[in-house]
């Protein structure tokens, strides 16, 4: 544990890091930490903070920078999230307050928002349930001019439909018995266990109200593929590169393909408990995230699920800041969200 003296110390180089991103040696810290401790005592302590990894050396400077270790005793011990100004403040609300007829316009809006309120790469993902997500309706509705659509929605209000060519035309009463017929089947199943109803019998008894039923397990197909894949959103990917600086084509590549991946997104988040958490440099498994740190912000919608909104920025970020703009954002976007699911409740 470092004493009140040495926290400070560390604090201030890393607070100076973040900002010039330039080494920085005791002389320097003399002039700017709100005590009055000479060049030389100052010097001993960084000397201790380095014998414990939490400061190093640059081969280029006699200056010291932060280590991974002592980032993260910072960001445990130190980093306090800043408050937002009104002006930020009243940017997000602005940029939320649209017209959004599905959670995921507002998901995907908040990446673009949150992005250009940093200039960092900004992931956004719709709620998740807890428990796994099953169909609480669905319905056919007939379009006319030989086209029908089937209306998914889900345990967690998560909305999704599908268009289909027909070749027969349908009545009312026909369309009635079918999407009866479907509810009694599916309702209750997750979208898993709804491939492998339509593996059994339903499709010969559906057959009876809906000919065109190839037609229709196609789009049905297509609305489960949308369901069971995680529904997340990436704004400002090249920030990552111009932040550090660095245009090394093979990390590019390599980290495009993690954007593209379920799993590697998922991988990389922080799995805490708390609303907000930070993964940095050498936690990651990929060598070539060690100079990047993730701050991710839950937030909690009761019934409808858990949301995630994460910030991916330089590991020599202003957390205090980053962590003042992901608390306010989530607890903003939470308003949000919970503000449609009660509109659509009613």
């Amino acid at each position: 544990m470092l004493t009140e003296r040495q926290s400070m110390i560390l604090k201030y180089i890393i607070d100076d890091y973040s900002k010039t991103g330039v080494p920085i040696g005791s002389k320097a810290l003399a002039e700017q930490l709100p005590i009055h401790v000479s060049s030389a005592t100052i010097r001993n302590e960084m000397a201790v903070l380095s014998h414990q990894n939490f400061i190093e050396k640059l081969h280029t400077s006699s200056g010291r920078v932060p280590s991974n270790q002592g980032y993260r005793y910072y960001i445990d011990n130190l980093a306090k999230p800043a408050k937002l100004d009104t002006k930020r403040l009243e940017y997000i609300s602005e940029m939320l307050d649209g017209s959004f007829q599905q959670i995921d316009e507002i998901v995907r809006q908040s990446a673009d928002i949150l992005s250009h309120l940093t200039d960092y790469t900004a992931l956004t993902f719709s709620p998740e349930l807890t428990t796994e997500n099953t169909i609480k309706h669905l319905q056919l509705v007939n379009l006319g001019l030989n086209r029908m659509m089937v209306v998914i929605v889900m345990g967690n209000e998560q909305v999704e439909s599908q268009s289909f060519l027909v070749t027969n035309q349908y009545i009312d009463s026909q369309l009635s018995l079918a999407t009866n017929l479907l509810n009694q089947q599916l309702v209750g199943k997750t979208a898993r266990e709804v491939k492998q109803v339509f593996q059994s019998k339903i499709l010969t008894e559906l057959h009876t109200y809906l000919p065109d039923t190839k037609q229709f397990v196609r789009a049905i197909q297509a609305i489960l593929s949308k369901i069971d894949d995680d529904h997340y959103f990436i704004s400002g990917q090249m920030n990552m590169f111009e932040q550090n600086g660095k245009q090394d084509f093979s990390k590019i590549k390599s980290l495009y393909s993690m954007f593209n991946n379920d799993n590697g997104i998922d991988a990389l988040l922080e799995k805490s408990s708390k609303p907000i958490s930070v993964k940095i440099g050498a936690e990651f498994d990929n060598d070539w995230l060690k100079d990047y740190s993730i701050i991710t912000g839950s937030y909690d919608l009761g019934n409808h699920g858990i949301g995630r909104i994460a910030l991916i920025g330089p590991m020599r970020m202003s957390y205090p800041n980053m962590l003042g703009v992901v608390d306010a954002f989530r607890h903003e976007l939470k308003n949000r969200i919970s503000g449609y699911y009660r509109s659509y409740d009613q």
